[in-house]
């Protein structure tokens, strides 16, 4: 078990980083619902390919697909400097 004292405090970065991420989620659901679940399934949830293509109903193939293209949108997106 940690105390406290040994728990490194979160930088004003990490919570603006969090706070671009959600940002740029809710702008990718308006724009691909499918492919923020796929983000939500693989990053958040830690599911395979296999497994969130089961989970959504559609082949590994297409998750692939959308991974990609989803993780490569909100590269660029996240990118951006204001």
């Amino acid at each position: 078990m940690m105390s406290l004292d040994e728990v490194t405090p979160v930088s004003q970065t990490s919570i603006v980083d969090v706070l671009a991420l959600d940002q740029a989620l809710d702008a990718l659901s308006a724009r691909d619902a499918r492919q923020c679940r796929v983000v939500e399934l693989r990053f958040f949830a830690g599911l395979s390919i296999d497994e969130t293509a089961q989970a959504i109903g559609v082949s590994a193939a297409t998750v692939e697909r959308e991974w990609a293209m989803a993780r490569a949108w909100l590269h660029r997106r996240l990118s951006v400097q204001p």
